[in-house]
This record gives structure tokens, sequence and C-alpha cells, in this order.
């Protein structure tokens, strides 16, 4: 069980990002890394351990992603929703603010990151989970094929296309922005 209790400590938070990322809600990535914790419990005589356990788990919290938004239409938490649903208590955007940033500059990035994340919610999963993999949770294109399960070539052609996808929502987002 000690085990289990430092895997959590160590992944946790790294699976909760990339979930969050993918479902743009704050519960139902909670439930993606639970139940990813849950299989790999499960199947953890599968686990090869000479590969890296983040590539293993952030496969497994992908195929289970992939899996619920196949289920059901997903349900976007934006970054302005109130942290626990509940109004009058600090968003996830305030959580993840810096404190010291000036206003104005918050504001503007606030702005900024909420029209990424509308349009990074709008590309296919496929894409947003590559940009995610590889643009917010910085892994290598070699460390992305291994979690996705594909040539490296591959990877960088996906990439490139999600990328793609992702600027054309942006730009169509700018276009009804007043000058």
């Amino acid at each position: 069980m000690a085990m289990l209790e430092n895997l959590i400590k160590e992944y946790a938070e790294k699976g909760y990002h990339f979930a969050f990322r993918l479902s743009g809600n704050t519960e139902e990535a909670k439930d993606l890394v639970q139940e990813a914790f849950s299989r790999v419990l499960s199947k953890w005589n599968r686990y090869d351990a000479s590969r890296p356990f983040d590539h293993y788990f952030l496969t497994i919290l992908k195929n289970i992603y992939y899996d619920y938004s196949a289920k059901k239409s997903s349900r976007n938490l934006p970054l302005d929703a109130p942290v626990g649903g509940q109004k009058g208590l600090e968003t996830f955007a305030d959580q993840l603010a810096d404190r010291e940033e000036p206003l104005l500059e918050r504001l503007m990035r606030r702005e900024t990151e909420e029209t990424v994340e509308r349009c990074l919610r709008q590309i296919a999963k496929d894409h947003r989970a590559i940009l995610t993999l590889c643009d917010l949770e910085g892994l290598s294109y070699e460390k992305i094929s291994e979690v996705l399960g594909c040539p490296i070539g591959t990877v960088k052609s996906r990439i490139r296309r999600a990328r793609c996808a992702l600027k054309i929502k942006l730009l169509d987002q700018f276009k009804e922005v007043p000058l």
C-alpha cells in the first residue's frame, strides 16, 4: 500500500493537470485520475518496470478520457468558474494567478488563457491530447511517442496538424474581437 501512496503523491498532480486540460472540468479530471490509478493497480502485472511510469500512467489516463468522452458528452469548466462550484469563491484561474502580477497584466493574461482554453476545447480530442502532452506538459517527442504508441514521425505530424487546428480556432476568435 505504501507503493500506491508514493505513486499517488508523485503523479496525482501531473495526472490531474493532464486530465483537466483534456476534459476542461475539475470533477471529471479528478474522476479520470482516480480511475487511472485504479486501473494501474488492477493491471500492475502489465507494467514494464524498465519503462518510465509516467508514460504508462499518462497512456492509461488518455485512454480512459477517450473512452469516457466517447460514451458521454464532455461538460467543460471554464477557468473563471468558482472552485467547488459555489458562487463567491475564488476561481481556478485565481488560484493559478501570480498575486504579484499587476492587475491589468493579470486580466489580459486571464483573457488570453480563457480564449486558448476555449479554443483548445473546440478542437478534436486527439489534437487536444497531443498539444497537452507536448506544449503544456512539456513531454519530448520520444515520450509522446511512447504514450500514444506511435512513431516519432507520426507524433511530429500530429502536433503540426493539432497546432494548425488550434491556430484556426484562435484566428476565428480574434476575428470576432472588435479593434
